[in-house]
């Protein structure tokens, strides 16, 4: 009787050397592991294991080097000879073999569309080629990474405008929900595409032409809708008010606020409204500040007088930190920290490691420079969620408490 268990442990070893192996093709000394034999509990698994070795061996596939003195009986290490022989002793093609097919497939779609799309794909499969998934597709998904350049290409060549995302994918692919199973890796690729690394989607969607809903941007303070029939949304009712984006053109200030605030994270922000009255316009930027929030902001902006000030009250990381300076891009008028500080993080925030990827914003005339600075290079680096601090008056001197 096959003890399946036994061969399974077997098979699994030989498919992590393989993988260790394509994972570096040109590493200076073959891919090796030894045995864990603590899985093997049976004199007569171990046999098989010791088998299933010796046949992949005998195939030229494996080196097997035995244990020395009293251990000589066990293995010592098994080290890969030729990783095609391995590959196929399992029974499948090895990774290169599967990236090559895969881009072979995909070639003629990426190639209908700009000269970028195609270089994308080589990189995908210069990933494929070491076992590595690519934008979470991997090499034998041929059929996803199809319609995913489809849409790639599609989008390349200016098809989306005034387009919504099922009309855009059913004419791209014949599948209206193509765009919805590809939304989170296409608004990857396209912010690099447009220079926007890191912005939310629907401002990738806004810059390709795509007509999409929208989510309502959330506020309490002196603004308010007006339509033909009257006050259609008063921003100063309690708790906040909700303003869908298609709105904002009929979008009126109804009196100069002392401030305005824009927060990252909904739990602040929901304690803002509530326990702050001082006249302030708060606005929820939900983490990167969709298109909506950049419109209504900007539209506040241009109609407030120059000495009303600006604020924006978000995480003291490195998240944190870039959705700043996306406010700082993408605005009229660049806000001023409000309860970002090293000094707070350092009293109520966790020790973190530093992120030397906010150099570029540590070297830029950004209001987090220095903040930037410290959490990309320390010493004794902190990070700090804004749901830690109470919420405080705009401006205000007094020291922030914990909640």
């Amino acid at each position: 009787m096959t003890d399946v268990r036994t061969v399974d442990i077997g098979i699994e070893f030989l498919e992590r050397l393989l993988e260790r192996s394509e994972r570096n093709p040109d590493r200076s000394r073959p891919a090796s592991a030894a045995p864990e034999y603590d899985k093997l509990s049976t004199a007569q698994q171990v046999s098989r294991f010791h088998d299933l070795m010796a046949a992949t061996e005998r195939f030229g596939a494996i080196e097997v080097k035995q244990g020395k003195r009293d251990r000589s009986h066990l293995i010592e290490r098994v080290v890969v000879l030729n990783s095609e022989l391995l590959a196929s002793s399992l029974g499948r093609a090895t990774a290169q073999e599967t990236a090559k097919k895969a881009r072979g497939e995909t070639l003629a779609i990426a190639a209908a569309g700009e000269p970028w799309v195609s270089r994308l794909l080589d990189e995908m499969a210069a990933r494929w080629a070491r076992g590595d998934a690519a934008y979470r597709l991997n090499a034998d998904q041929v059929d996803a990474t199809k319609e995913f350049f489809k849409l790639l290409a599609a989008l390349s060549r200016g098809e989306a405008h005034g387009l919504d995302a099922r009309t855009f994918a059913f004419r791209a692919t014949g599948d209206t929900k193509a765009f919805d199973r590809h939304a989170s890796r296409i608004a990857v690729v396209m912010s690099i595409q447009v220079g926007l690394p890191g912005a939310a989607p629907d401002v990738i969607w806004r810059h390709l032409g795509f007509e999409r809903y929208g989510h309502p941007v959330h506020l309490k303070g002196p603004v308010a809708i007006e339509g033909v029939c009257g006050r259609l949304i008063d921003g100063r009712a309690k708790p906040f008010v909700s303003i869908h984006p298609e709105l904002l053109s009929q979008l009126l200030v109804l009196d100069r606020p002392t401030a305005i605030l824009t927060i990252e994270n909904y739990a602040s922000f929901n304690r803002q409204v509530r326990e702050i009255e001082d006249g302030s316009l708060v606005v929820y930027t939900g983490g990167f500040p969709a298109a909506g929030v950049i419109d209504l902001l900007s539209r506040v902006l241009h109609v407030v007088p120059i000495d009303v000030p600006l604020f924006h009250w978000g995480d003291v990381d490195a998240g944190g930190v870039r959705i700043f300076r996306y406010l700082e891009n993408n605005l009229p008028r660049a806000p001023r920290p409000h309860l970002m500080t090293k000094e707070l993080a350092g009293k109520f925030g966790e020790r973190a490691s530093a992120d030397a990827s906010l150099a570029s914003i540590a070297r830029s005339d950004s209001a987090m420079r220095e903040l930037a600075e410290w959490l990309a290079f320390g010493p004794e680096v902190c990070h700090l969620e804004q749901e830690a601090l109470d919420p405080e008056r705009v401006g205000a001197d007094v020291g922030p408490t914990t909640t």
